[in-house]
């Protein structure tokens, strides 16, 4: 199950102004004495220099919101993450049935932590005192033995566990209620180690912040941790309707409704196919 609520469609917008229209102009004279890879090649440049402005705008729009540099830091999830990652669903998932419980997260960060991450700021409580964002509250103590008081928030996480299944299943979704007594896992349910599939079951952004890109951030560096591990053939996910265009742009296949009916159903298959570490 993955949301980044509504705002997410936000992500492959680009803001056309003025400013625009003149570099569009001044990169590209329309002229017969222009050949094709020189159109090519400043049509590249213009990409480029949108991608760059939208970046930028991305990162200004954090800095005003925090209110301090955002330096983010993205690292795998621990148990230790929990209650961050319970109080990051709380305030990104509307609807109940949609997050995930303190159970299921205790289950997955014990069980697979390479497959979850998050993304985390260093904050200063001193100079954070005005910052409505939840997860403030359930940050730890950053590890570099600052006396400043400086803790790490949490603002985005992808928590996933492996199926055998080349999609989301209910099966993949649950969890083992026996997980802290029982070695392995037979239950049929849950993570299975020797799955080729990464489900993810929950990409969560903070509320105050989506919009800014952060969603963006962890989705492409997942993928391509993932990928570089070599350990998965795919990544699956489900999804309300409303995303199904906001992950074919990560390189999704939409691969129709899906059978899962975890919090009501009504969810779609979304599927990652890994191409593999680069040979050497």
């Amino acid at each position: 199950m993955v949301d980044d609520n509504s705002s997410s469609k936000k992500w492959n917008k680009f803001d056309h102004n003025e400013n625009d229209a003149v570099e569009v102009e001044d990169a590209i004279d329309d002229s017969d004495e222009l050949d094709a890879d020189t159109v090519m090649l400043n049509i590249q440049k213009i990409g480029e220099s949108r991608r760059r402005q939208s970046k930028a705008s991305e990162d200004n729009r954090v800095q005003e919101i925090l209110g301090f540099p955002f330096l983010p830091n993205i690292r795998p999830l621990i148990v230790s993450d929990v209650e961050s990652c319970e109080a990051l669903e709380e305030a990104a998932f509307h609807d109940p049935q949609h997050r995930c419980s303190r159970e299921k997260f205790e289950y997955r960060l014990a069980t697979c932590p390479e497959l979850c991450m998050g993304v985390f700021c260093t904050v200063n409580p001193n100079n954070a005192k005005d910052l409505d964002i939840n997860t403030l509250k359930t940050a730890k103590p950053v590890e570099t033995g600052r006396n400043d008081g400086a803790v790490s928030v949490l603002l985005a996480h992808i928590v996933s566990t492996r199926t055998s299944a080349e999609v989301v299943t209910d099966s993949a979704m649950d969890y083992p209620r026996d997980f802290r007594t029982a070695r392995p896992n037979t239950s049929g349910v849950g993570h299975e180690e020797a799955g080729r599939t990464v489900a993810i079951h929950s990409l969560a952004v903070h509320p105050k912040l989506q919009g800014c890109g952060l969603g963006k951030l962890i989705m492409k560096a997942y993928l391509q941790q993932i990928n570089n591990s070599g350990t998965a053939g795919r990544v699956a996910l489900i999804c309300q309707d409303y995303l199904v265009n906001y992950y074919k742009r990560f390189g999704f296949k939409h691969n129709g409704p899906s059978q899962a009916q975890f919090g009501g159903g009504g969810w779609h298959d979304m599927v990652f196919e890994l191409a593999g570490p680069a040979k050497k």
